[in-house]
């Protein structure tokens, strides 16, 4: 026997690589070994057959923005935290990249607890704010002095290789009067690490005019000070902060930190997406480099990267965009192009196998207004590094789709019962 597994006769699609047609992946050692039409399947010991109409498998799906820390943050009190296995492998995706939900205090939960059981690969992003999300309110950082450039370097040196970045959230009442200095310190403590800064925009906290002006002086100041690398999240935000001026045009920085290669993350949250705002910058052309989730023990129950992604759709994106924005442009994000996002011969066998459903499906946004799509995205299987995982039973209390429109007793179905 040639290989260890083959994956035989699924529709492949990687926009990255080029790769749309029916194509055999055999893997080897965790590792894909040869990608072809037509592989006989006598020469693995093991053979998935790939069945049904809309069937993809894509490369293994990488969601750049999650938070993972389940058991570092008290019950009750700080930001609910999910199980990285049950948004990742359970769910499609082979790669997650917890954002900012630890700072310096609490950091060493990673190393010592969810890294080594998780069996999803982990991206591990400091908060600059040394206590994060540990503690109620909306606010991580309250105060300047919550950043500490030399504590953070010190995390670093005792974890070597585990911060992929800075994690900052313009969000609270200090950024009124402080909020430069904050941005400026938490990007050059970012440089010591010699990471990228992420920076969350959109603020539900400032609601009156003044707040709601400052915030977007904020988010264009932060374009401004971002360089090459660095990640804005929550693109379509649809409150204070966000990237679009009154008159729902960009800003002149949005297309200038682009050209200077600059992030833009969906991350779309329970807190984050507005339809319109999405539509908006669709006409406009200005589209997210990435789809991200966003996804806390509450998020959790509401949406999935997969919904994320069939939430696009539904404006016109198509599956190739979407499965390359969290793909190889999320792996491009992380630095780990060379290793992660591809399906091509001598990477590890990450793939996610998963099913593109047409009907008539009911979203919902940031706002609570309701949107409908042509298509929901559900798991079948994932593969990490060649070990397989099956998907747990979705997001919904009726599994992975979403709602159906007009959907009367809320399970899915479509009827009206």
């Amino acid at each position: 026997m040639t290989y260890d597994l083959l994956i035989k006769g699924g529709h492949v699609l990687d926009p990255g690589q080029g790769l749309d047609g029916i194509r055999d992946i055999a893997i080897t050692d965790g590792k894909i070994t040869k990608i072809a039409a037509g592989i006989p399947p006598e020469d693995a010991h093991r053979v998935v057959e790939i069945h049904g109409a809309g069937r993809h498998v894509v490369p293994g799906l990488i969601d750049l923005h999650t938070h993972v820390a389940a058991g570092a943050i008290t019950e009750g009190v700080g930001m609910g935290m999910c199980d990285p296995d049950d948004i990742g492998v359970r769910s499609g995706v082979t790669t997650v990249v917890d954002c900012g939900s630890v700072g310096v205090a609490n950091l060493g939960v990673f190393p010592a607890h969810i890294l080594p059981r998780a069996r999803t690969r982990v991206a591990v992003m400091v908060n600059a704010g040394s206590h994060a999300h540990t503690m109620p309110g909306p606010a991580d950082v309250r105060s300047l002095d919550d950043i500490s450039r030399d504590v953070l370097q010190r995390a670093a040196a005792h974890n070597p290789g585990l911060i992929a970045g800075v994690k900052l959230r313009i969000v609270g009442p200090v950024f009124q009067t402080a909020g430069e200095e904050i941005i400026t310190t938490a990007k050059a403590a970012a440089t010591d690490l010699g990471v990228p800064l992420m920076v969350h925009i959109g603020d539900s906290t400032a609601r009156d005019e003044a707040s709601a002006a400052r915030r977007a002086e904020l988010t264009r100041f932060l374009l401004r000070s971002f360089q090459p690398g660095d990640i804005l999240t929550h693109l379509c935000t649809p409150n204070s902060g966000r990237v679009l001026d009154p008159a729902g045009n960009p800003y002149p920085e949005v297309a200038e930190a682009r050209a200077n290669g600059v992030v833009l993350d969906s991350a779309l949250g329970r807190g984050n997406f507005g339809i319109e705002v999405a539509r908006r910058q669709a006409d406009l052309g200005l589209y997210p480099d990435t789809i991200s989730s966003d996804l806390t023990a509450g998020g959790q129950t509401f949406h999935s990267l997969l919904e994320c992604m069939a939430k696009f759709m539904s404006i016109g994106y198509s599956l190739a965009d979407v499965v390359k924005a969290a793909t190889g442009s999320a792996a491009a994000a992380l630095g780990r192009q060379d290793e992660l996002g591809a399906i091509a011969v001598g990477r590890d066998a990450d793939l996610s196998v998963i099913d593109v459903v047409e009907g008539d499906f009911s979203f919902t946004d940031t706002t609570g207004q309701a949107f409908r799509g042509g298509y929901g995205l559900v798991p079948v299987r994932t593969l990490k590094a060649g070990e397989e995982f099956s998907p747990g039973w979705g997001t919904h209390p009726w599994g992975w789709l979403p709602a159906s429109a007009g959907d009367g007793d809320g399970d899915g179905d479509g009827d009206k019962a």
